[in-house]
Order: structure tokens, then C-alpha cells, then sequence
């Protein structure tokens, strides 16, 4: 298999498939409690806080992860970062087939986040090596895709699945699946040697070069429309779109999941655009990739609020662009990606994905919190509580628009 000098006909079956199966299988099991929360509200008596922290746990266990996965890709590479990580999300997703208790769903969703935290940021590493610059936007868009496929199985048709085989016997379906993920990419993802850069640096000087960034003005500026989008992105469609579909739209199963799926679809519609987009508006001289990510942050705080606003079934579409812009702000990643020079790319963007999973744990739980503060009727949460969190939220994501939009201001962003 060649790299980036020329491109094997192989290469879709080397790096693409099993890339592409494990973020769909990332994305399907981090949002599938969105559609089973009442089910897991019925069964394991959880409060709005219960439930929240219990789905968030996922998220900061992805995020933390990409402290040793980002330091481990600059070392070692993706194939050999990636597959042992992916053993902890078969644990997870056994545990989480078997559980009986409060404890097990958490320790099982801690499990299954450690061991897809490195899907994306192991597949983007791979991709810088083995494939031309000029292919990686559309590579990395179309990655992206099978992500939000992945949520888009984790509504109607894992309804369908739990009704016909339980959800039990799902989960260890998953686990079987993600054991083959693990195997394909030891055996099909061909080995990427360190950069020169770290490859030769001692772990703790990587792990304090990374730290580093947390100081670094440009870097934190770069990231703030991430952290909000993709923060909503992960805290609601990951699991609070559901309650608001059940509780805010009184909508049954099958309507919620139906407009839970549209979510998805728009989702997924923003992961593959959101690089062609960028590229060709460009190209035009229209619009910069950094104008573009400004934004699609605005449009997130708009439309969260406008869904606020209205706080009815009325507003059960207004999803569906917000979920899209939420998606369209991953072109943070090729922004910060053309910031940093090669030996600190792994651990700049798993930096980044670490603050875009804190964010997404605090915002999730917080969520949960705040609705517990609200009274639950016949197993619904408060619709005056779902507002008051909308509009929250709403204001952080134009706080972060703001932000960036004073560092493009300040020339902050300027490649180095």
C-alpha cells in the first residue's frame, strides 16, 4: 500500500471500512440511550439527573482518553493506538447487556467511551499519512458520514431491534461487533510510523507539549465554536433530544423516533458537507473555512433558541438545522490541523476533542441536573425545564461565537 506519493486501489479497503465501522459503531452506541431513556427511566427507576449523568459518563470517559490516544498517535501511530483501545468498548458493551444496576450502566458506559474515544482521531491521523493533503477535507467529511449513520440507526431501527430481539441481546451484538472492529484494524490498517518529531520525545515531554496548547490563546480561540456546537450535538442528540420529543412534543415512540431520525439525517448531512462546503466556498473566495465555522456556531445558538421559543411539537423540525450547523462546525478540525506543524497534529486535535467531550459531559449532566430542579410527572421532565435549559445553552454557544469572532479580530488565527 502506498502513501501519500500515490494511492492503492486498496486503500478504501485498508483504511476506510475499518475506519468507517468503528465511528459508526462510536456514534450508534453513544446515542442510543436518546431513544431507550424511557425504558431505562422504567426499568432502572433513574431520576433526570440519574439519567443524565449515567449517558454523560460516556462522554468524559471519550474525553479524558484523548490525554494517552493523542500522546500514543504522535508515538506510535494509529493501528497500534487504536486496536488494544477498542478491547475496553467490548467490556462496555457486554456489562452494559448484562446490567442490573445503576453502578453497572455507568461503569459499562465509562468502558465503551474509553474504547471508541480513539476512533475519529486515529482514523484522521492515518488518513494525514497514507493520503495526499488535498483529499483529506472530502476523506474526513465522508467519515464523518458514517458517524451519523450511526445515529441514525440508534432511533427508529434500534427501536425496531429492541422490540424484536431486546436490548439486551443488542448490546452484545455490539460487543461482537466491536471485537471485529478491534481485528480489522490490526490486520488491514497498515502500520504508520511516529513523526520525526515524536517519535524520538519521551512520553512525558508529549504529554507537557500537549498541556502546552491549553495555554496557547490561538488554540482556545480556534476551539470555542467546536466546544458549543459539537457540544450540543453530543448532550441532546446523544440523549436529551429524546426526553424533549417525549416530554416537550408529547410525541409516542414511533413519531419520536422518527423526527430523532431527521435529526440524524441532518447531522450526517452536515459531517459529509461540511468540508465540500468549506473547500468550495473558498475556492470562490466567497467565504473562509474560519467565516464558515463562525457561522454555523451562530446558526446553532439561533435556532436552539428559536426551539426554546416555540416549545412545542411545532419546533420538533427546528432540530434538524440545528443538528446540521452543529455538524458543520468539524471544520474546526482541518482548521486547527493547518495551525500546528506534523509532529504536534495528533495531539492538537485529540486536544481538541478532549475539551469538545468536557464540554459535552458538563452540558449533558448539567442538563440532567437542571431538569431535576423541575417537577417529573407520570415519568416526563418539566417542558418549562427543557425551555430553560435551551435558552442556557443557547447563550453559551453565541458566548464562544463571540469569542472567536474577536480572535479573527485579533489575528489570532493566522497559519503558522
Amino acid at each position: 500500500m502506498e502513501n501519500k506519493a500515490g494511492q492503492s486501489p486498496s486503500i478504501f479497503l485498508h483504511l476506510f471500512l475499518p475506519f468507517g465501522l468503528g465511528y459508526f459503531l462510536s456514534v450508534f452506541v453513544g446515542s442510543v440511550n436518546a431513544m431507550m431513556s424511557p425504558l431505562l427511566i422504567s426499568e432502572f427507576s433513574l431520576s433526570p439527573a440519574d439519567l443524565g449523568f449515567m449517558s454523560s459518563v460516556y462522554l468524559i470517559a471519550f474525553g479524558l482518553s484523548q490525554f494517552p490516544i493523542g500522546i500514543s498517535l504522535d508515538r506510535f501511530g494509529a493501528r497500534r493506538t487504536l486496536s488494544p483501545f477498542v478491547i475496553a468498548a467490548v467490556a462496555g458493551a457486554l456489562i452494559y447487556g448484562t446490567a442490573h444496576s445503576f453502578a453497572a450502566l455507568v461503569i459499562s458506559r465509562a468502558l465503551v467511551g474509553i474504547g471508541f474515544a480513539g476512533s475519529l482521531m486515529a482514523a484522521f491521523k492515518a488518513f494525514a499519512v497514507w493520503l495526499p493533503p488535498k483529499k483529506l477535507p472530502i476523506t474526513y467529511s465522508t467519515l464523518s458520514l458514517t458517524g451519523g449513520l450511526g445515529g441514525m440507526f440508534a432511533t427508529s431501527p434500534v427501536a425496531f431491534a429492541f422490540d424484536t430481539i431486546g436490548w439486551r441481546a443488542v448490546f452484545l451484538l455490539i460487543a461482537v461487533a466491536s471485537l471485529a472492529y478491534s481485528a480489522a484494524v490490526w490486520f488491514f490498517v497498515p502500520k504508520d510510523d511516529p513523526d520525526d518529531e515524536a517519535g524520538g520525545a519521551s512520553l512525558t515531554s508529549l504529554l507537557k507539549g500537549m498541556l502546552a496548547l491549553l495555554g496557547d490563546k490561538r488554540f482556545l480561540c480556534a476551539s470555542a465554536p467546536a466546544m458549543a456546537g459539537q457540544g450540543v450535538y453530543f448532550a441532546y442528540l446523544y440523549l436529551w433530544i429524546g426526553p424533549w420529543m417525549y416530554d416537550v412534543a408529547a410525541f409516542g415512540e414511533s413519531s419520536a423516533g422518527t423526527f430523532m431520525m431527521l435529526a440524524f439525517a441532518s447531522a450526517a448531512a452536515g459531517f459529509f458537507m461540511n468540508g465540500l462546503v468549506a473547500g468550495w466556498l473558498e475556492d470562490k473566495g466567497w467565504m473562509s473555512w474560519e467565516q464558515l465555522y463562525l457561522a454555523s456556531g451562530v446558526f446553532v445558538s439561533v435556532f436552539l433558541a428559536l426551539i426554546a421559543a416555540v416549545n412545542a411539537a411545532g419546533a420538533a423540525l427546528l432540530w434538524c438545522p440545528v443538528m446540521f450547523f452543529a455538524a458543520m462546525v468539524m471544520i474546526s478540525f482541518p482548521i486547527v490541523r493547518r495551525m500546528y506543524s506534523g509532529g504536534e497534529v495528533g495531539r492538537a486535535l485529540s486536544l481538541l476533542n478532549f475539551l469538545i467531550f468536557l464540554i459535552s459531559f458538563l452540558m449533558q449532566w448539567l442538563v440532567g441536573l437542571a431538569l431535576d430542579l423541575y417537577p417529573v410527572a407520570n415519568g416526563h421532565f418539566s417542558p418549562a425545564g427543557h425551555r430553560f435549559c435551551l435558552f442556557a445553552v443557547s447563550l453559551f454557544c453565541f458566548a464562544c461565537c463571540v469569542w472567536f469572532a474577536y480572535g479573527m479580530k485579533r489575528g489570532w488565527l493566522r497559519r503558522r
